[in-house]
């Protein structure tokens, strides 16, 4: 069952001790099939704090805790933790497929775990209509088209927890509310944690929020 701790986490970009903390004693709990947005003012620290669930800013190992054991300095977590930012970590000079293989090649999955993931792909593409363009170099894609490739290279990985930060804005209104409807119903039993600013997005998708404020997150009634 997939669950995320986080406790007591705090954050300052300064080294200085009296600046005030970005994130302070932020703590919170998310279980199987929660999918929390945390809204807050520009600057707030939201993505911050994302960044630092995904393992990409440092924390003390303690404060997360994915399954109650694995915090993001470790490989485990790593290979359980889905992070798609908003603009797609893609290359121009590689095709649909390339990407695929060099997701393969850098999880290091054996044979088995490579047809499992490979059907997968091949299949959220197939339903985000992106068979088309795999064998095309990315520098052919629209913003919307990379959106989708790098949605799907980390969603096939089957993580147990999907951070989204501000998810789905390059893509068509049809687009978006398919993807909505993926996380809904073919990701029920992850944990989603995303941010958005679009009112009916987070509507749509969340089914907890909270809003972070001055370094303080507070769970909040939508």
């Amino acid at each position: 069952m997939a669950s995320l701790q986080v406790s007591q986490l705090s954050f300052r970009y300064e080294t200085t001790e009296e600046s005030s903390p970005l994130l302070d004693q932020v703590s919170f709990h998310l279980k199987e099939g929660d999918r929390a947005c945390i809204i807050g003012k520009n600057g707030s620290g939201k993505s911050t704090l994302l960044k630092i669930i995904a393992g990409l800013l440092p924390s003390v190992s303690e404060t997360v805790l994915l399954n109650e054991q694995h915090h993001p300095g470790s490989a485990l977590y790593k290979g359980l933790v889905a992070y798609i930012p908003d603009k797609p970590l893609v290359y121009d000079a590689l095709t649909g497929i390339e990407h695929m293989n060099l997701i393969q090649s850098l999880w290091k999955m054996n044979q088995s775990e490579k047809e499992v993931y490979k059907k997968t792909f091949l299949s959220l593409c197939d339903a985000f209509d992106l068979t088309h363009a795999l064998k095309m170099p990315v520098k052919q894609y629209s913003l919307g088209m990379r959106y989708k490739l790098f949605f799907n290279c980390m969603a096939a990985r089957s993580p147990e927890l999907i951070i989204l930060d501000e998810p789905f804005t390059s893509l068509d209104e049809a687009s978006q509310m398919q993807s909505i409807s993926l996380l809904k119903e073919e990701f029920s039993d992850q944990c989603v944690l995303f941010t958005s600013h679009q009112r009916y997005l987070y509507s749509e998708l969340g089914n907890r929020f909270f809003e972070l404020d001055h370094g303080q997150l507070n769970e909040i009634e939508r």
